[in-house]
This record gives structure tokens, sequence and C-alpha cells, in this order.
């Protein structure tokens, strides 16, 4: 399943860890936090652009990292409808899972583990029936598309060190990044240090050579709190 998935992404092959050369954009949460309290309608038109299979990739760093981040602040409830979603995926619940996923994509279009969940989805139909593989192919293109868009955001926010972590909405973002965005599959652990998590890598790859990379999870933080307000 994770190499189907970086294959279809067909992600660039810039090595992250060369960081020398490329410019940082960091999320100001505060920012963003008011855009969405004054002007949401702003935001959803940058995600509605962000997610168009066709469209030029005219969006500035700035846009897009406006349109993912800042989805998180347009809905509620995701938390517990990813929950649901995941449990039935470890169950092996295929169909209840494309289900469950939709709803989550139905609060915020822009999470992670419910657009792998649709590829992954997609895939099994068209692997269990041929007939319907042509079928899956522009769903899967869909969901490819706005999953590449998502994680090459995700890199444009920080390098990994803890000094410059990348910015993440959830913990799903941050195994998919280093799966599906790095290509790393082995990780040994996984630890919070201040706002941040801490993965420790069992390999390294043609895009990130060092030993440990960090996320922060400001945001994961803040919509676990609003839970359970």
């Amino acid at each position: 399943m994770r190499k189907f998935i970086i294959l279809i992404l067909l992600l660039t092959s810039l090595k992250l860890s060369a960081q020398t050369e490329r410019t940082l954009t960091p999320v100001n949460w505060k920012k963003i936090e008011a855009e969405a309290k004054d002007n949401p309608q702003h935001i959803k038109n940058l995600m509605e652009y962000f997610m168009k299979v066709d469209a030029d990739t005219a969006l500035t760093a700035d846009e897009r990292i406006l349109a993912f981040y800042g989805s998180t602040y347009l809905g509620k409830g995701v938390l517990e409808a990813e929950w649901d979603m995941l449990k039935a995926r470890r169950e092996g619940e295929i169909d209840k899972v494309a289900v469950m996923a939709d709803k989550v994509l139905a609060i915020n279009p822009l999470n992670t583990n419910a657009i792998v969940s649709k590829i992954s989805y997609y895939r099994q139909v068209a692997t269990t029936d041929p007939d319907k593989a042509w079928m899956t192919t522009d769903s899967l293109k869909v969901y490819a598309v706005r999953l590449q868009r998502i994680l090459e955001t995700i890199s444009m926010t920080g390098d990994g060190s803890r000094k410059h972590p990348f910015s993440v909405t959830s913990v799903g973002d941050e195994y998919n990044f280093v799966n599906y965005f790095l290509t790393i599959s082995k990780i040994n652990r996984q630890m919070v240090v201040d706002t941040c998590d801490r993965l420790v890598l069992g390999e390294t790859s043609q895009k990130y050579s060092a030993p440990d990379i960090y996320f922060d999870i400001t945001r994961v933080l803040e919509i676990e709190r609003e839970m359970f307000k």
C-alpha cells in the first residue's frame, strides 16, 4: 500500500537534508486563526483552488499554508470522526472506512488520514474487481494530487530540526509526511518535546538524512483541548 501511494504521488526528488538553499515559511498560527475568524470565506476560496486537480499551481507559499492550516479552524468534530475511521481501518472494514472517510472529508477535505484512506479504498476496489479499475482512475488522481499538495505544503514550513520543525494539524500528518513524502517507513520512537513531536527514525532516505525529525504540534494540541471542552 505504501509503495503504491508513493508511486502515484510522483513526488519531487527534493532532498530535505540540504536545507541551505530552501526558503522556509513558518506557520503564523495567530494570523491564521484571526483570518479564519474574520474572513473564513477567503480560506474556503483558497481551499477550493488548492483542491482543483488541474489548477495552475499559482498559489503562493503563504496562500497554500493558509488554505491547509486554516482548514482546521472551519469545521468542528473532525477528531471524533477520524478516530472512528481509523478504528474501522484497523479492523479491516474497508467499505466502512470509505464511508467514515467521506464524513471526515465533509468536515475537513484536507485531512490527510481520510485522503490516504480513500486512496487505499479505490486501490482495493481496482485490485479486487479489475472491471471497475477504470472507474477509480479519476478518483485516485483527485486524492493523490490533493495529498501531494498537502505534503509539499508541510515541507515548506520547516526542515525537521528542533529549531525549525515541520508544522502539522494532526499526528496523522506526521506519519503520512514521513511515509509518503520522505519515503521513510521505519519509525522507532515517538516522544513529545515541549510543543513538538520528535520521531526517532529507523532509516534515512534520499529526501531526508537526519536520524530524527521534529513536528510542531501547536494546532494538534489545540484541537485536542477543544474536543474536551
